[in-house]
């Protein structure tokens, strides 16, 4: 009994610090992908708009939106500020929400005008199913469902973090020898987000199987 009641803080401490690290990580790639592909279209010149300076408006909706979800995204997972600070866990879910409305529209307004057309409809699908996520998450909190929440927020993110995924797929190898980038665009816009969440489905049901005593 005392071997047991020593054991659970220090696992408890190591898993804390495992998420820490892990957190920061998601951090540094999401503020490396910030800096070096969101930041640039702040210069707002159509030769780094390219075939978007047409539709730059609603790229910087999506760009403006998709960064505050990205940002906000980690604390909400960050289990001691939630214990110790619930009213900044709370304001920056409100943020996060906000981030999401305003980036899945401007990602749904340009999937619209998207090419190839294959694109388009994987870019709005993910979109819908970014929104759909943190819907689930939102009504669930209301309703004071704290686990269920916390499942469909870390949706909600792997689905944000896909425009990270995304690019990291596309800019490096193998990805980036799958032919042109109109010909993996879209195959690239479906895998950003539905492995890792095939990935998490996984990892669930396996951790809930082995909780399981067989008898």
């Amino acid at each position: 009994m005392a071997t047991s009641v020593v054991a659970r803080p220090g696992r408890a401490s190591r898993s804390g610090v495992a998420l820490g690290v892990f957190l920061l990580l998601v951090l540094a790639l999401a503020g490396k992908f910030i800096v070096h592909y969101a930041v640039p279209y702040s210069a707002f010149t159509p030769a780094y708009f390219d075939y978007y300076w047409p539709h730059r408006f609603r790229l910087i909706t999506h760009i403006c939106g998709g960064i505050l979800a990205l940002l906000c995204g980690p604390f909400q997972f960050w289990t001691g500020l939630r214990n110790r600070a619930l009213n900044i866990h709370r304001w920056t879910g409100i943020l996060y929400l906000v981030g999401v409305a305003v980036g899945a529209s401007g990602a749904g307004m340009m999937a619209y005008f998207s090419t190839p057309r294959n694109f388009g409809v994987s870019l709005g699908i993910m979109a819908l199913a970014w929104v759909l996520c943190t819907s689930v998450a939102y009504l669930a909190v209301l309703r004071r469902i704290i686990p269920l929440h916390r499942e469909w927020m870390v949706r909600s993110y792997l689905v944000a973090f896909g425009f990270v995924t995304f690019r990291v797929i596309s800019d490096y190898p193998p990805g980036s020898h799958w032919g042109t980038f109109e010909d993996r665009a879209a195959t690239v816009t479906w895998a950003c987000w539905v492995v890792p969440m095939l990935g998490y489905e996984i990892v669930r049901a396996a951790r809930r199987l082995l909780a399981v005593k067989t008898a």
